[in-house]
């Protein structure tokens, strides 16, 4: 699994399709004689059919195929007994747990209750523009029963209450003093020579930790501030990412749409040219639907010894447990993601690997149970 982490994390990304990274993982595949299937968008799905299961629903494995985070030489990982470093090196490991299950059943070492249906997403689960999901829920054959998702860091963390989440990306242009001179016309439209970096933190300092309702369930947070390019430049560029989380779907909305408002109050007051998108979306799910599944983890980690814990913000777990098929994201790893580098703790990756095993074979009998309770 390291192996293909190390690989995966070395192919660039983001690219439109993630070309390389989905050409690995079709090479890996057809290896084991499992072939895969590319849609529109690049993600690629494949089936491993299990004798014996006849027409029975799928379990769906899935994870994320690219990264943001990844760098020509920082992405060139160093591995040492302890550690795995590398620019966006996490973000790899989830694919390459996929792989793992896939050649653990090729080779019968893994035996899961039917079969398996793994989904190596080329846009990211969570953009606003990706509907593999709910295609996947909506297509009679591929419908599955359950679902777990596969992420690098975060071993033990279980996200019981998830949150729902849109994750907002504030844009902003301005021209430094001599453009202002030499291009008055820019100055007309309202782009003034305000310091990118002002305009900014101001919109931060409107966001951030803003509480939305009186019972504190809707909360704003920073989550990333870049301005400028360096001493010696007037900055005229900067972005910030702002994060909204919810437990309740009609206030997050709500609220996504009163923070985009006021991020653009504030590009009015400074005369700056500001741009509000949404990247990112996680809906609220139903944790009710996938309880007996998150109970089973809990249990699978008990006998690993691995420590469980809360994670409460959002899971893409929720695209499908509102969608009514449980499901559950597990960490693989332990470790740390950095601004340049993450730490992969290459010990942990072993402990991950059973725990997914393990729900790989028991949620066909979780899900059974959930079905027949109906």
């Amino acid at each position: 699994m390291l192996t293909d982490t190390l690989r995966l994390a070395e192919l660039p990304s983001p690219t439109e399709k993630e070309e390389k990274r989905a050409e690995f993982i079709l090479e890996r595949l057809a290896s084991l004689g499992i072939p895969g299937d590319v849609d529109e968008d690049g993600n690629i799905t494949a089936t491993i059919p299990v004798e014996g299961t006849g027409d029975a629903r799928p379990l769906l494995l899935f994870a994320d195929l690219g990264t943001t985070r990844w760098s020509p030489l920082g992405s060139l990982s160093r591995l040492d007994p302890e550690k795995a470093i590398g620019a966006g090196i996490s973000d790899s490991l989830g694919a390459a747990a996929l792989l793992s299950i896939a050649e653990g059943v090729h080779s019968g070492s893994i035996k899961p209750g039917g079969s398996l249906l793994l989904l190596f997403a080329a846009r990211s689960l969570h953009d606003p523009r990706s509907g593999i999901f709910k295609r996947l829920v909506e297509h009679s054959a591929l419908r599955p029963a359950a679902a777990i998702g596969a992420r690098g860091i975060g071993l033990g963390a279980l996200s019981q209450k998830p949150l729902g989440t849109y994750r907002l990306s504030v844009m902003v242009r301005t021209l430094d003093p001599t453009e202002a001179a030499v291009h008055p016309s820019e100055t007309a439209k309202g782009v003034h020579s305000q310091s990118a970096v002002s305009a900014a933190v101001l919109v931060a300092q409107r966001l951030g930790g803003v509480k939305w309702d009186s019972e504190g369930a809707t909360s704003c947070h920073v989550r990333r501030i870049v301005a400028g390019t360096g001493f010696g430049r007037f900055p005229t560029e900067g972005v910030v990412d702002i994060e909204i989380e919810s437990a309740d779907a009609k206030v997050l909305e709500m609220a996504m749409k009163a923070a985009t408002a006021t991020a653009e109050t504030v590009g009015k007051e400074l005369s700056a040219n500001l741009m509000v998108s949404i990247v990112g979306y996680v809906p609220v799910g139903e944790p009710s639907i996938s309880a007996s599944l998150i109970s089973s983890a809990k249990e699978a980690m008990r006998e690993l010894k691995i420590k469980q814990t809360d994670d409460p913000g959002a899971d893409l777990a929720a695209f499908l447990s509102a969608l009514g098929v449980p499901a559950v994201s597990l960490g693989i790893a332990y470790g740390h993601v950095g601004i340049e580098l993450d730490e992969i703790d290459v010990t942990s990756i072993e402990s991950g690997r059973r725990l997914l095993v393990a729900m790989t074979e028991r949620s066909f009998t979780v899900a059974d149970r959930r079905e027949k309770a109906r």
